[in-house]
């Protein structure tokens, strides 16, 4: 425990707020008396969350609360009230984790401690080889990963054990930990076992593993960040197709666990090969679908992974401001730009009022000093996505005159500044807060 001690006395410094997950198990009673017992004045909050499935479960929580107040230590639980039916684990994860991060926030804390201990390293190692991953996948658990702080991977489950009988301490077992029902106990009762019969230190072998593997996976994370391949979930396909097919990949891998913070996107390898595939494609066009309603497209030059949308077609008559996902319309009184993101228009010319809907086959417009084309050709010629063309708002009067495909095309009902015109709309894209621009 020694060598716990002194990192942490290493990495923590007086004043500083620290949140501890604390389930009142073995291994996080066990570090949150370390914790207090360190020779730094430190804010503590114990965060705990009582996950209602077992009975034992209010008596556990009573239990730490009580704690906390006879050791000066600020309690913070929660329940999980909700009934989840489908994927218990990966959902009540998400919620402790959200807890975890809120309370971080709160309290301004410099870490978030869990007890995670080597023997778990071993377990989560072993079990991504055996279903396979990616580099970052293969390292495991990480002693630091952004603000989480997991110091129990110096030492075994032996050690933590030792620790409480010594000191007396108190904890809580869950019975299901003892149980073959769960993959993981079976690799820890049978695999881990095993392993530290022949070397009772072989998780430090599996730490300096991980330690190895994050440095790697470090090295190629900051060359992206350095060539700035990633946008909001995008890449530019051409810039990416000159790299080695491992920062491809690589790329790909790091919008999916951007994703994953906030929402369950699982993905294989084959999913990997068959992006690879779309983005070497001579398609300009192409997509695939993945789970949980997520679809990775290719977008003429530009590869983007995003929830699909229920594309329902509308029509509504303008009162002066319009809204969706993707754009504002709005009437303005006077504005300087002269570009397609503003169009003016004489009232006398057109039939009022102003409809904004989405596109019908067989749309045609006037387009200002080029005649007659299709929407669906102005389209493709700017590049815009079949998705995105599904969510374009067209302007038209009431007689069904297009006037204006913002952002992109205006109609010959368009107003040079030095004409007559009494109406003036603004279009601006609600993504970045800036004027429309031809995509």
């Amino acid at each position: 425990m020694e060598n716990v001690i002194n990192y942490l006395q290493g990495i923590l410094k007086d004043n500083d707020a620290i949140v501890v997950a604390c389930s009142s198990g073995p291994d996080s009673m066990c570090l949150l008396d370390v914790i207090l017992n360190l020779n730094i004045s430190l804010k503590i909050i114990c965060a705990h969350v009582n996950h209602k499935v077992r009975e034992e479960s209010d008596e556990e929580y009573e239990y730490l609360k009580n704690y906390c107040l006879q050791n000066n230590i600020v309690f913070e639980g929660m329940e999980i009230n909700e009934k989840i039916n489908n994927n218990f684990e990966e959902r009540a994860r998400k919620i402790r984790y959200k807890f975890f991060n809120d309370l971080r926030e709160k309290y301004n804390a410099k870490y978030i401690l869990t007890a995670h201990h080597g023997d778990d390293l071993i377990e989560t190692v072993l079990m991504r080889i055996s279903r396979g991953s990616n580099l970052s996948g293969y390292a495991g658990i990480k002693l630091i990963d952004n603000y989480y702080l997991r110091p129990f991977l110096f030492i075994d489950k032996n050690t933590i054990l030792k620790y409480l009988k010594d000191n007396d301490i108190k904890y809580f077992n869950d019975k299901t930990n003892d149980e073959d029902e769960h993959l993981r106990n079976r690799y820890r009762h049978k695999v881990v076992k095993f392993l530290k019969s022949e070397d009772n230190q072989v998780h430090l072998k599996y730490l300096k593993f991980s330690n190895k593997l994050q440095e790697y996976d470090n090295f190629i994370n900051n060359y992206i960040i350095e060539k700035d391949f990633i946008h909001n979930h995008s890449l530019n396909i051409d810039s990416i197709l000159k790299e080695d097919k491992l920062i491809i990949k690589k790329c790909i891998e790091l919008i999916i666990n951007d994703i994953q913070k906030n929402d369950i996107l699982d993905i294989n390898d084959k999913n990997i090969e068959d992006i690879i595939k779309m983005l070497t494609s001579k398609k300009s066009n192409s997509s695939i679908d993945l789970n949980n309603d997520y679809i990775a497209l290719k977008e003429y030059d530009k590869f983007v992974i995003k929830k699909k949308k229920s594309i329902n077609s509308f029509c509504k008559k303008f009162n002066g401001y319009y809204e969706n996902n993707n754009f504002v319309i709005k009437k303005v009184s006077d504005i300087d730009i002269n570009d397609n993101n503003v169009i003016r228009l004489n009232s006398i010319e057109i039939k009022l009022p102003i409809i904004i809907r989405t596109r019908i086959n067989g749309d045609v417009m006037n387009v200002k000093n080029l005649g007659s084309k299709k929407i669906k050709d102005i389209f493709i010629d700017s590049k815009i996505s079949s998705i995105n063309r599904n969510e374009w708002p067209i302007v038209t009067d009431s007689d069904n005159n297009l006037l204006w495909l913002p952002g992109i095309k205006k109609s010959k009902f368009a107003k040079d500044k030095n004409e007559k015109y009494d109406i003036i709309l603004l279009c601006e894209r609600k993504d970045n807060h800036e004027k429309c621009k031809e995509e």
